[in-house]
């Protein structure tokens, strides 16, 4: 049987009396740490990873070579990281296609910024404005506390916020949006919460040299750098237009040439002397007619790649399959690739069924085919 729950309109000190000594006979029956300790540990142990390895110091334009191990990545990308950071824009977001090196980028862009001094974080629907802004927190001893939340907690350095329309944006940036507008906002806390005149918090929208204790300043290396998929963006939560503008949009795509990415990796990570091939790898071959459906970039082709090898360490990759390597190609397509197609209609699955029984010289009546037509289909509508 459900109890009620106490209501505590803190009106008055007696009411007061009874929230705190109500929090701290929840803590003794909980006996854990708080969500702030645990959030401080983790920042902690971020920071003991080592110490600062330099950065882009003020005034310096930035200059980004391409990254010689993120094969794929057109060009354009680069430039446009670089206008706009030395055009003023403060931060970023990269969107694509998911596995097309958004998050690697964002991490290396953020160290190049500022060393290794950055945080990562990953986006979650469970988020609100405390965790990431911050918010009053109960103590053991039945008092409440502002705690800052991530953002604020590392307001000196570089936040990159992986798949951030997977929480509510606005809801949870929200408090954000004057900042990023050049303008200081005040947050709903006060620094002593029992003092009605105590000052509220505020966050400024530039550096300060001697903030006061209610003021929470960016240090010149603060920015946001996020990521979006864009296959997902139009199902989970969407970012206003007056807060996307204050990013600039740096869209990476898919390779271009799948077989050129296919036969780059084989040489340059793999290591393997490629030869002159006129013909299509057969992984590249399945990769296109995927992208015909669902644009996908080469993560999943990485991870294929190095499954391929585990079953058949002798693999040609780049030549026509035969024998036992057939099974290896469709057990890959079967980790890797169907699990990213569910929801697809079902003339696409024929058409990539068609694409595969190509790529891989399958025997149309095969049990291989049979059994890749009918697993298709399975996520189809």
């Amino acid at each position: 049987m459900s109890k009620p729950v106490p209501v505590f309109s803190l009106l008055d000190e007696d009411d007061r009396d009874q929230l705190k000594a109500a929090i701290a006979a929840a803590y003794d029956r909980a006996g854990t740490t708080t969500r702030h300790e645990r959030v401080a540990a983790a920042l902690e142990a971020s920071d003991a990873e080592g110490e600062d390895t330099g950065g882009l110091v003020n005034g310096e334009l930035l200059k980004l070579p391409p990254f010689d191990d993120l094969i794929g990545i057109d060009p354009s990308v680069y430039r446009q990281i670089e206008a706009a950071v030395n055009g003023g824009k403060q931060h970023l977001m990269f969107y694509g296609p998911p596995g097309t090196g958004k998050t690697t980028l964002a991490r290396r862009v953020a160290g190049v910024l500022n060393g290794r001094k950055w945080v990562l974080i990953t986006g979650s629907a469970d988020w609100s404005s405390q965790d990431i802004i911050g918010g009053y927190q109960p103590l053991a001893n039945g008092t409440v506390k502002f705690f800052p939340g991530v953002l604020l907690q590392n307001f000196d350095r570089p936040l990159v916020i992986d798949e951030l329309n997977r929480c509510d944006i606005d809801k949870v940036i929200g408090p954000l949006f004057t900042v990023l507008s050049g303008q200081a906002t005040t947050l709903p806390y006060r620094t002593v919460v029992a003092e009605a005149e105590s000052p509220q918090y505020q966050i400024l929208p530039e550096w300060k040299e001697n903030p006061a204790i209610h003021e929470f300043a960016p240090g010149t290396a603060w920015r946001l750098i996020a990521t979006i998929n864009s296959v997902d963006k139009a199902s989970l939560y969407q970012m206003s237009y007056a807060l996307s503008r204050r990013f600039g949009w740096i869209y990476v795509d898919a390779p271009r040439n799948p077989a050129g990415f296919v036969r780059s990796y084989v040489e340059k990570v793999l290591k393997e002397e490629a030869a002159p091939s006129a013909g299509t790898p057969p992984l590249a071959a399945i990769w296109d007619a995927v992208n015909l459906v669902r644009t996908i970039g080469p993560a999943p082709v990485i991870d294929a790649i190095k499954a391929i090898r585990i079953m058949e360490p002798e693999a040609d990759l780049l030549g026509p399959p035969v024998g036992d390597l057939k099974t290896a190609y469709l057990d890959a397509f079967d980790l890797f690739f169907l699990p990213i197609l569910d929801g697809i209609l079902r003339h696409e699955a024929e058409g990539i069924i068609n694409a595969v029984i190509g790529a891989l010289a399958l025997p149309p009546e095969s049990i291989e085919a049979i059994g890749l037509s009918r697993r298709l289909l399975s996520v189809a509508i």
